[in-house]
């Protein structure tokens, strides 16, 4: 039986580039700059690899991690391949301790460790998953592009207790904090652009929320590459024989 669409809810994002962000008297022009440098990838982009990390750590000090492989073609419908493992316990709220899927367009196919299920038949669409989508990130950058900084000609920056930009990324990354609503969120983000083509190759987004004492922090970690190199993604025929009787397409 299909569980809970929010056992996907994964959490936040991305790598650091290396130093801490100074301030610069130019830095917000500077980084409308980039952003407007980025946004114009966007048309360029068709299909690219990506790793996560997913590192959270409680207010008692336990620290858990996930890692995760996925590949994504974003031409006529959207096509993804996602494999996540040893998930968290704030993550997947079963303590399934893996997740594999496979998006194409519309239709979803999940394994959360106990065989494929297919998630079309359960209310459940692509925007409920968790977004790493190029394309998506970016756009959500720029609905906090007035937060952001620019630092060595190359990366963009935000250290802050904004609430917009918690509330931007929460909505499409998923922050869990196990349920709540932090009374305070903390962020901490950097994006890192390729010198040459300005396309995004590395995301990092720390966030530290508490309410009520209870505090964790949630890094999520993305890095890019193999830019238009993935072909296409189809979900392989022995997924679709084992849902044999679950499917309906």
């Amino acid at each position: 039986m299909y569980k809970p669409w929010w056992l996907l809810v994964l959490i936040l994002f991305l790598s650091g580039c290396g130093g801490e962000a100074e301030k610069t008297s130019d830095g917000d022009q500077s980084g409308k700059r980039l952003l407007s440098e980025l946004l114009g990838t966007i048309s360029e982009v068709d299909s690219y690899e990506l790793d996560v990390e997913i590192k959270v750590e409680t207010a008692d000090g336990e620290q858990e991690a996930t890692t995760g492989k996925i590949k994504v073609a974003d031409f006529d419908m959207p096509e993804m391949h996602a494999v996540y493992e040893e998930m968290p316990e704030v993550v997947s709220l079963e303590n399934a301790s893996k997740l594999e899927y496979y998006q194409a367009g519309e239709r979803l196919v999940i394994n959360l460790g106990d065989g494929w299920t297919n998630a079309s038949t359960e209310n459940l669409s692509a925007d409920d998953l968790p977004s790493v989508r190029y394309a998506d990130i970016i756009q959500l950058l720029r609905e906090v592009e007035g937060e952001l900084e620019s630092i060595d000609g190359n990366r963009v920056v935000y250290k802050g207790e904004s609430q917009s930009v918690f509330d931007s990324f929460k909505k499409t990354l998923s922050i869990s904090f196990r349920s709540i609503q932090p009374e305070t969120a903390s962020s901490q983000l950097e994006v890192c652009l390729d010198d040459k083509s300005s396309m995004m190759k590395r995301f990092h987004y720390t966030v530290t929320g508490t309410e009520k004492d209870q505090t964790e922090t949630v890094t999520y970690q993305l890095r890019y590459y193999r830019f238009n190199e993935v072909e296409g993604i189809r979900i392989p025929e022995e997924v679709l024989d084992e849902m044999s009787g679950t499917t309906t397409h």
